[in-house]
């Protein structure tokens, strides 16, 4: 099942099901499970279009805990961390594997053979091989090393993961990674005081994810997923923060399919039951194929597949006595009938072709089909010409007399052998008792008939190449098809039910053939799954065979070897009805499991002690904190040992987490609360309204949806509107509400407006009304027909008119308060921005589930001894502080130690960044320059492409030879090299410089395009004329990768970022101000604690200090102790990445020392990252509000100490505050104290 064609249809059919998350949005979630293998694969091969990418181990494990970190820190699990990986799959799973894999080499190596082609010289390192993330290899076995210590790390460490039970599913236990997770949740659910209103996440990429979440019968339960961009083909990122995220709730899912399935309320014997719905749907889901089962014939997503199962279900389900998938078990009486009623689909297909085929024929003169179908087609023609009825027997005795006179010629197999008469005929007259739903149909002809059931036989002998189709044949390509549909459904719902069994074609057999199995018996043998390195040599092909021991390599290539044909080094692939390469059947041979069981045993002795233990099967381990210290953990390669592991593991095996299929907890689970809302899982249940399928073109992605969408049309119109202006205010003024429908957040409704007048809330709690002018006027009728659009557009929801806005302050978040007596309470924060809402979307007075905030009862309790926490007060606003202890008096008293060294003086590099900064000129002028015209200038700077090879080819190779310095379409420009201002483009020193080396080294070029000024695309033989045009072509794609613009990261036009001239000597200073920094100041204060900031204490989208302006070259500190970032780390803003909301600007911030998963930006080194408002205190604002005594502020660089600043002048002290007092205290540093309305600086001794 292709997941971004399953992803978008199901997102496009069900508009309101998706939404981009922002970390702020989130809701809780109690569990987070993660299906790990599309995170390895991401972090280790991000883009596989590039034969030249290559990645180092050590890269690929950094950027994997790095991932692991942000999901962490996104979703913020409060009681489960469940990672995945998939270990030995069961053999259904690998016939599948196995053709990816094959298919994954050979792109490799044609990738490889085309960039070679061109003349672009490889690296020598070899490429990494995603076939390596497969249970058994040697990579594996690292990885699942290196995550043990990942978790150990995180555990002993981050206070986040303290209270959070981890497990980590490795490559040693069997099992795929999706299907271990949910057996370990029908677990939990089995388990005493599971509470049935548990909040689950799962991350992954497989599209069977939406189905195994709703087999739980979960209702909390959304998926998690990278954005999707539909139409191109992009590079991934392996940079999370770059990603956006789609949340698809699966609590909507389910409200869709009662919607989509409501014309069965009314119809059926039984009662309607949603959760039966989504049982089936499940099943349905299977028909359209998936890993373990191909699809139908014919049966395509694309194609409009699962809207015709769905009508077909909708007809059959009322003449049934039940649901067709109880539980997990197949109800094959129920599903016969089913499976009768869809299969009328395949005469009605094959129409369609028919009728194509014949329009073909008629416009071209040429004829189409088998040589049967030419001489049945020619009977057709000339009854119909002579205009004459030719009656049945007469038609037979005629099709009888051509098929005996050119037998020969007509039915030939594809080997060329040559049936009988009586063979043929019984291979068609086979399919002479199959019932279809609509055989009474008149033009159904006979002749129509006899081509239909000769095109089914051409498909079994073509593709399931059965020499002949007999009735047995079909009978067992019946009960093939109903035996793998009930193995999916155990699969899904009950485990594995046997790990040898296998889906044996790799193509399935029609749907009107699959009858009459109903008294079919459908046990399965559960057996072993195979070993690991059984698994390697199962799915490998022969191009990876080094990730097999040696011993086994022979077994891939040698003549000898008894296995030697299941390794093909080349293979066809077939589209099979498919649009996209991906989606093809690769056609290797399916592998014998005995015969290569015996092909390996000769070859386990020769196997080392290490590769025999990675032959093994491993539990599960589940860590959990220990408030003793474990000692040293000594960390794998790479990493530091951690001194005190805190990392309690405990090994899982399998067998603890079996359970008879008679234990499972199936359905809803008790106690669970529907009529509850819980904030960030959306439903339609608080606003009547009903729901249609339509072509309404909604547009959940970039484009138009072309097919069905689920229009939901709100029925409380009549209700709202007769709410005057009056009576909306005095209703919903003031009052926090629900906003945005189905996609609830809460707020408080500061404003209500009909176009003519509008009521305000004034911060003093009063009313205003305000009468609207004429502009105000316009401007208030232009908001209601955008909202009314917009909901329409992107959510497929029709709200009706619109008569009245409410304008709501959404809340932000929460923090927590001290008030009289050291009373604590979680007060809301609310957004200063006041978004627009139809009033008939907004609900109040609603059932909320209350969240698990932390309740603080004590000051010690929210302020522990030796915890981290921040001022926002002066005299050292933006200080990292620690808690020395918490004084009981009526408000409360925090006695905080502080040590500053002050903040490097960026002042210099400020006022002169311009003298710094790349000078730029015109187009016209930098053409002088180099000597060349500016239109060729204006090419050569952009995108230019070169034909390489063979020209007249269908898909021609080609090469950029562009310098790829500005991008017109994205509005993006290089930085240092390209700039544009008031739409014109400017082009730096640096580009004339690299311009004129271009010209230099390969003036052909120049030459030719000067020539051939109109062309838009050229061949390398017109420019590179003789022998040696394949070593020029390839000298000059060598350059162009080499460029020094080559690894720039590109950047919005106007964007406000820093030069990297000015950044290297911005980090000049802050290294000298890091390797001798001035003396420290060490304070004692006593605050009082609303002065404080600690991250626990808000809770939310709210920036430590809401006042805060950022500008270039500002002093941060990272405040958040849930981030890459380390606490208390402080940085240089040197980029300021503006949103249109405010709330999601991102600001590139220089911090002054390397750590781990640390970014270059702006040509820095490993020291710089891309953070939030939520995450910093601007230090330099401090200093502009006049938070920050001068006195604590450091000196300027001496001028000695780095020629590069020897002219530098200013004051040798800066000036301090008035009534500050030096004391005499250790040289080591300086006492301050004074009195501040809400600071005692007290003396610290000296030691």
């Amino acid at each position: 099942m292709g997941v971004p064609k399953f992803f978008r249809y199901i997102s496009e059919r069900y508009p309101c099901l998706s939404e981009l998350v922002k970390e702020y949005q989130i809701p809780e979630f109690d569990n987070l499970y993660l299906d790990m293998n599309g995170i390895i694969h991401m972090c280790s091969h991000p883009n596989d279009f590039d034969p030249h990418f290559r990645i180092t181990e050590e890269r690929i494990f950094k950027d994997i805990f790095h991932y692991l970190e942000i999901l962490f820190q996104i979703i913020k699990p409060r009681k489960l961390f469940f990672m995945a990986v998939d270990g030995v799959a069961p053999r259904a799973k690998m016939n599948q594997q196995r053709g990816r894999r094959f298919r994954s080499a050979k792109e490799a190596e044609l990738l490889e053979k085309r960039a070679e082609a061109k003349g672009e010289k490889l690296p020598s390192e070899a490429r990494f091989d995603s076939n390596c993330i497969t249970p058994g290899t040697v990579f594996m076995a690292r990885l699942h090393e290196q995550l043990k210590y990942f978790v150990a790390s995180k555990i002993s460490t981050d206070q986040r993961w303290k209270g959070v039970k981890v497990i980590l599913s490795g490559h040693e236990t069997p099992g795929e990674g999706e299907h271990k997770i949910m057996e370990y949740i029908r677990w939990m659910k089995t388990q005493p005081g599971y509470d049935p209103n548990t909040r689950h996440c799962l991350y992954g990429l497989d599209a069977d994810l939406m189905m195994l979440g709703l087999c739980t019968h979960e209702p909390h339960f959304s998926l998690l997923r990278e954005e999707v961009k539909f139409g191109k083909q992009s590079k991934r990122t392996s940079v999370p923060e770059e990603t956006r995220f789609y949340l698809l709730h699966l609590s909507l899912m389910r409200e869709y399919l009662g919607l989509e399935f409501q014309a069965l309320k009314d119809k059926l014997k039984f009662p309607f039951d949603v959760e039966s719905i989504i049982d089936d749907w499940v099943l349905m889901g299977f028909l359209v194929g998936n890993d373990f089962i191909p699809h139908l014939p014919d049966v395509h997503i694309a194609s409009g597949a699962l809207p015709m199962l769905y009508n077909a279900y909708i007809d059959v389900l009322p003449s049934l006595d039940g649901y067709i998938n109880e539980n997990g078990f197949l109800n094959l009486g129920r599903f016969q009938k089913f499976m009768e009623k869809l299969a009328a689909f395949d005469l009605n297909q094959f129409k369609e072709s028919y009728a194509d085929m014949k329009y073909f024929e008629s416009k071209t003169n040429r004829k189409m089909g088998t040589k049967v179908d030419d001489v049945l087609t020619f009977v057709q023609q000339e009854d119909a010409s002579s205009g004459s009825k030719t009656g049945i027997s007469e038609l037979d005795a005629l099709i009888k007399a051509t098929n005996e006179m050119v037998l020969e010629k007509f039915f030939d197999d594809e080997d060329g052998e040559t049936g009988t008469v009586d063979e043929e005929e019984d291979d068609v007259d086979v399919f002479a008792s199959r019932v279809y739903d609509d055989d009474s149909d008149s033009e159904v002809s006979d002749t129509f008939r006899w081509e239909f059931h000769q095109h089914k036989k051409d498909y079994y002998r073509n593709k399931l190449e059965y020499g002949k189709v007999t009735e047995q044949v079909l009978r067992d390509q019946a009960e093939g098809y109903v035996r793998a549909i009930q193995w999916n459904l155990h699969y899904y719902y009950h485990g594995v039910a046997s790990w040898s069994w296998y889906y044996p074609h790799h193509y399935a057999p029609y749907v009107s053939d699959i009858c009459n199995f109903k008294d079919l018996t459908l046990e399965f043998k559960l057996g072993e799954p195979f070993k690991p390195f059984e698994q390697l040599l199962a799915v490998l092909p022969s191009a990876s065979k080094s990730l097999l021991p040696a011993p086994y390599r022979d077994l891939m290539t040698q003549e000898i070897s008894p296995i030697l044909e299941y390794y093909p080094p080349d293979f066809q692939t077939d589209l099979n009805g498919k649009k996209q390469d991906w989606e093809a059947v690769v056609l290797i041979p399916f592998i014998d499991e005995q015969r290569l069981l015996s092909a390996m045993t000769p070859c386990l002795e020769k196997l080392s002690d290490a590769e025999k233990d990675r032959n093994k099967f491993g539990p599960m381990l589940e860590y959990t904190f220990s408030d003793s210290d474990l000692g040293e953990y000594v960390a794998p390669e790479y990493f530091a040992t951690i001194k005190h592991n805190r990392a309690q593991l405990r090994e899982i095996l399998r067998e603890d987490l079996h359970l008879d299929r008679k234990e499972i907890a199936f359905g809803l689970p008790p106690g669970v609360r529907l009529d509850v809302y819980f904030p960030g899982f959306p439903t339609f249940k608080h606003l009547p309204f009903s729901g249609e399928l339509r072509k309404a073109k909604v547009q959940v992605f970039d484009q138009a949806s072309r097919g069905d969408n689920m229009i939901l049309t709100l029925l409380n119109t009549k209700e709202v509107s007769s709410l005057t202006l009056q009576d909306a205010a005095d209703k919903f003024l003031g009052k926090d509400v629900y906003c945005g429908w189905p996609h609830l957040s809460e707020g408080k409704v500061v404003g209500v407006a009909d176009g003519s007048k509008r009521y305000n809330l004034l911060t003093s709690g009063k009313v205003a009304v305000e009468s609207l002018s004429n502009n105000l006027a316009a401007q208030c009728e232009s908001t209601k027909k955008a909202v009314a659009s917009e909901y329409m557009r992107r959510l497929g929801v029709n709200i009706g008119d619109v008569h009245l806005i409410l304008y709501v302050n959404h809340v932000s978040g929460r923090k927590y308060v001290f008030g009289q007596a050291g009373k604590i309470t979680l007060e809301k924060m609310y957004s200063e921005i006041q978004d627009p809402y139809a009033i008939q979307t907004v609900v109040k007075d609603i059932a909320v589930h209350d969240s698990s905030f932390v309740q603080y009862k004590t000051l010690e309790q929210v302020f522990p001894q030796g915890s981290k926490c921040f001022l926002l007060a002066p005299p050292v606003y933006g200080s990292m502080g620690e808690v020395l202890e918490v004084k009981k008096q009526p408000e409360g008293r925090l006695f905080l130690k502080i040590v500053t060294n002050g903040e490097p003086d960026v002042d210099y590099v400020r006022h002169n960044q311009y003298a710094m900064k790349p000078q730029y000129m015109t187009g016209g002028k930098a053409a002088q320059h180099i000597g060349i015209s500016s239109h060729i200038l204006s090419r050569i700077t952009g995108t230019v492409f070169l034909v390489v090879g063979n020209k007249q080819a269908d898909n021609p190779s080609k090469i950029n030879i562009g310098l790829n310095l500005k991008f017109n379409k994205k509005n993006e420009e290089v930085p240092g090299f390209t700039r544009k201002e008031n739409n014109m483009w400017l082009y730096s020193r640096k580009s004339v410089e690299l311009l004129k080396e271009y010209v230099e080294k390969f003036p052909e070029v120049f030459e030719h395009i000067s020539r051939q000024t109109s062309d838009d695309v050229y061949d390398d033989k017109d420019i590179f004329r003789g022998d040696n045009c394949s070593d020029k072509v390839a000298e000059l794609s060598k350059w162009l990768k080499e460029v020094p613009s080559a690894n720039v990261e590109r950047q919005s036009c106007g964007a406000e970022i820093l030069d990297e001239e000015v950044v290297a000597q911005l980090q000049d200073v802050v290294e000298l101000f890091v390797q001798s920094p001035p003396e420290s100041k060490r304070l004692k204060l006593q605050v009082k604690p609303h002065v404080v900031y600690k991250c626990e204490l808000r809770v939310g989208n709210m920036a430590p200090d809401p006042s805060t302006t950022y500008q270039l070259f500002d002093r941060v500190v990272n405040v958040r102790d849930d981030t890459t970032v380390p606490l208390g780390l402080k940085g240089t803003i040197i980029g300021i990445r503006h949103s249109e909301n405010a709330a999601d600007t991102m600001f590139d911030v220089l911090f002054d020392q390397e750590f781990p998963s640390a970014m270059s930006l702006a040509g820095s080194k490993k020291c710089a990252y891309r953070v939030s408002r939520t995450a910093l205190i601007n230090v330099s604002h401090g200093y502009r509000q006049k938070l920050v005594d001068e006195s604590y502020r450091s000196v300027k660089a001496h001028p000695q100490r780095n020629s590069a600043f020897a002219k530098w002048t200013g004051k040798e002290n800066a000036g301090k505050s008035p009534g500050t007092v030096n004391t005499n205290c250790s040289s080591a540093f300086q006492m301050h104290y004074q009195i501040y309305p809400s600071f005692h600086f007290l003396q610290l001794p000296t030691t």
